[in-house]
């Protein structure tokens, strides 16, 4: 049997074969093949999601909505299919979006429709000798990636975490040697998606890839200190519980089993990390790290001297990932653990 790992996104489909070298390293293997919803012939470019509160609640799916969800549907199993994957193959998916409580359909997207149920739907059109078990989290296959991949930048690391920057923000977390959902860990920490500025600003729209395309030099500034503040507001939010740094529509527990914890690396990733990387984008790199840097040296002697050194950061505090391909070789990895 063969795995392959699908990194769905808001707007296409990323995917490859990944074999595993051993049971710590995965690799791609080939090309990374990728498709666009926009490119199937039936994509409605009018379709906007009803509003994200009211699908949480449960509003029934329309008409339009429907057909949608059938195109990325349809764009899903074409990919498998270039994989010849119809047969005798694991299919390891990741899609943004609220999942539901097995797992098997999304129940919540801001930037696309629902699926409630995808993976009967994908089961349904695969061989008898295919098989995909759940939706996986894109967000936790970035950080499987970045464990699995010989090049991660969470190997020999006891404690990381883990911010991408797309279409949305992927949020990562490994404490204690262990790779973590935030999911399982919602009581104590949250994701980006749910955190508001003081102005009532959704975090995750201010500080992910359209806005800072978007952006003049003075937001630019602002989202680069508004990055900084997150990563020391997770950063804070391990090591001694939830500061209330930001807006929560949801009760937080300040008491969890890992505070004490200080973060050994924090990896950027994806399509932020090559905008940080890019001649562009490495001043404003700059300024997360000084802010980064002002914030540890104004909290504590603690922070100070864990993460600072001679006026900066210390080099590696916080990491460049140049690992594109991380969700889908997480993804494959995750797969292997279901193949007998």
């Amino acid at each position: 049997m063969k795995v392959i790992g699908i990194d769905g996104g808001a707007t296409k489909v990323s995917a490859a074969l990944v074999e595993k070298d051993d049971s710590k390293t995965f690799k791609i293997v080939g090309n990374i093949e990728e498709l666009r919803y926009q490119d199937h012939e039936s994509f409605d470019f009018e379709f906007d999601p009803c509003d994200f509160e009211l699908q949480l609640k449960n509003l029934p799916i329309d008409q339009n909505e429907s057909k949608q969800g059938n195109i990325y549907l349809q764009t899903i199993l074409n990919i498998i299919d270039r994989f010849d994957g119809m047969n005798d193959t694991y299919i390891s998916l990741a899609m943004p979006g609220v999942k539901s409580k097995d797992k098997k359909g999304i129940m919540a997207m801001k930037n696309g429709p629902r699926l409630p149920n995808l993976c009967t739907l994908l089961q349904e059109k695969l061989g008898s000798t295919s098989k995909i078990s759940q939706l996986e989290s894109d967000s936790d296959m970035c950080s499987w990636g970045e464990q699995f991949s010989k090049d991660g930048a969470f190997r020999n690391i006891q404690n990381a975490y883990y911010i991408g920057g797309g279409t949305g923000i992927a949020d990562g977390l490994k404490l204690k040697d262990r790779i973590l959902s935030f999911d399982s860990q919602s009581n104590w920490i949250a994701k980006t998606w749910e955190l508001k500025t003081q102005n009532g600003t959704n975090l995750e729209t201010l500080i992910s890839m359209p806005s800072i395309n978007h952006a003049d030099t003075k937001l630019l500034y602002d989202i680069s200190i508004q990055i900084a503040s997150l990563i020391f507001e997770r950063v804070t939010t391990i090591y001694e519980g939830w500061q209330f740094s930001y807006g929560l529509d949801r009760e937080i527990q300040r008491n969890h089993q890992y505070c004490g914890t200080l973060i050994d690396r924090v990896v950027i990733g994806q399509r932020l990390s090559e905008f940080l990387s890019s001649k562009q984008g490495h001043k404003y790199f700059n300024i997360i790290c000084g802010h980064f840097h002002k914030l540890c040296s104004e909290h504590s002697v603690i922070l100070k001297e864990h993460f600072c050194s001679n006026g900066t950061i210390k080099k590696g505090m916080l990491h460049l990932s140049k690992l594109r391909e991380s969700p889908i070789i997480g993804l494959g990895a995750k797969g292997w653990t279901y193949v007998k």
